[in-house]
């Protein structure tokens, strides 16, 4: 699938699979609330569970977190890119479906496939395991076909070797929610 068709596919309710730095995940676009009750379904994953949003650069987040002044972005980039996710502030007119606590997850992922994906669909999507909820992750994109087939626009790639999902922190805080 071209680049131009695979943003497309997405911001039209489609779902991808993908390669991450520790298995696949699945993306879909996050404003979009029939793609994320597609994914939630595909999942088997509860509704009212957050997820993490990635994107190739902050400014692709517009309307989802407050907007931050040149010390605060210093200080976002100071982990980005990378396998940090910050707990952030969400913007007013974020959806509901997408904050808890007033707060929204975003990452800049620096693992290429990722980044990859990102720039040439120009997009935020959602960023969540592919398993199945209480599921085993999935390691290859073999699995990923086997287990979502037609449902998905499956990634070619490897995952990377990271052993653990990314670190999660608080913006304002500074507090670490998951290590």
């Amino acid at each position: 699938m071209r680049n131009l068709r695979l943003k497309r596919f997405i911001a039209n309710g489609g779902v991808v699979a993908y390669p991450t730095e520790s298995c696949f995940g699945l993306g879909c676009d996050p404003r979009n609330f029939r793609s994320i009750k597609r994914l939630n379904f595909l999942k088997k994953r509860p509704a009212n569970k957050n997820f993490i949003l990635i994107s190739s650069e902050l400014e692709q987040n517009k309307g989802i977190v407050e907007e931050f002044n040149n010390k605060q972005i210093q200080m976002l980039y100071a982990k980005w890119p990378g396998p940090h996710t910050w707990l952030i502030r969400a913007n007013p007119k974020c959806p509901s479906w997408l904050k808890r606590n007033g707060k929204v997850a975003v990452r800049i992922p620096d693992f290429n496939i990722c980044q990859d994906l990102l720039s040439s669909i120009q997009m935020t999507i959602t960023s969540t395991s592919a398993n199945r909820t209480k599921k085993r992750p999935i390691k290859n994109y073999r699995e990923a076909c086997r287990h979502y087939g037609q449902d998905v626009h499956v990634v070619k790639g490897r995952i990377g070797k990271n052993k653990r999902p990314s670190q999660i922190q608080d913006f304002e805080t500074k507090v670490i929610i998951r290590k």
